[in-house]
């Protein structure tokens, strides 16, 4: 391995590793809310984090709102519509099963992350990744066997709808030429909040819940995601995706 494929390799993992355990406690404070409703959580979590986002692009860029849209292009729509999907369908998996239920299911994102690079990008998975995949998720399912619950079939549902779409992101990221993480995670986040208004009601989430999706959206969310799919950039989405594993791990324990 050359020396820049090894620094590469570094910065990825340590991107893609720094961003979930920064991501991690995300389920416990969802778990958090009180009163807000599903559509109130996702209005909130998505503008705050839009926010956050075009205020770092408006510094990084001096104040020059047209660059980080130059080479968006149909890999950034997608990865933009991606993001949309899967950020509202995590808030309903967790608001309608368990935390352990949804972390469990998201456990599979690696394995989907490396069939969906195979064969959307011929992207190759090295065996020793294939190895770390089923043994990472084999383990997650023993540990966590006796806190799955049954029912919540929507949640569930939601939950496989999150891992497969997230993985898919982690492709199409990887497939860009063009850096569009940030500004396509920037107007997922406006498009989430805008269908989620047609069903939220915001005047109405107590203080006490808007100060958990204040700390969420304007911090914990934009910059944990941001890194993690920068990882995207230096390793393969499989490898990327293996970092999840940390937020499934964290997750019950920030919980308990």
């Amino acid at each position: 391995m050359s020396l820049d494929r090894s620094g590469d390799v570094r910065r990825g993992v340590l991107l893609s590793a720094g961003g979930m355990l920064i991501l991690s406690p995300d389920g416990l404070m969802l778990r958090m809310i009180e009163t807000a409703g599903l559509a109130d959580v996702v209005y909130y979590r998505s503008v705050f984090m839009s926010f956050t986002l075009a205020l770092f692009l408006w510094a990084l860029n001096r104040g020059d709102w047209k660059k980080p849209w130059r080479g968006f292009g149909r890999i950034g729509v997608i990865a933009c519509l991606l993001m949309t999907i899967s950020n509202i369908s995590f808030v309903g998996a967790v608001a309608h099963t368990t935390v352990a239920n949804v972390l469990v299911i998201l456990a599979a994102m690696p394995l989907f992350s490396a069939l969906l690079g195979w064969l959307l990008i011929r992207e190759r998975v090295k065996p020793r990744t294939w190895f770390a995949i089923l043994a990472a998720v084999t383990g997650v399912v023993v540990i966590f066997a006796g806190s799955l619950e049954g029912g919540g079939w929507l949640g569930i549902g939601l939950a496989l709808m999150t891992a497969i779409v997230q993985s898919l992101t982690l492709v199409v990221l990887r497939h860009a030429e063009n850096d569009v993480t940030i500004p396509a995670l920037c107007l997922s986040g406006v498009l989430s909040g805008g269908v989620s208004l047609f069903y939220a009601t915001p005047y109405t989430v107590t203080q006490h819940d808007l100060a958990i999706l204040a700390v969420m959206g304007l911090i914990i969310v934009p910059v944990a995601l941001t890194l993690f799919l920068s990882g995207t950039r230096y390793i393969p989405a499989a490898e990327v995706a293996l970092f999840a594993l940390l937020e499934t791990v964290l997750g019950p324990v920030w919980v308990w």
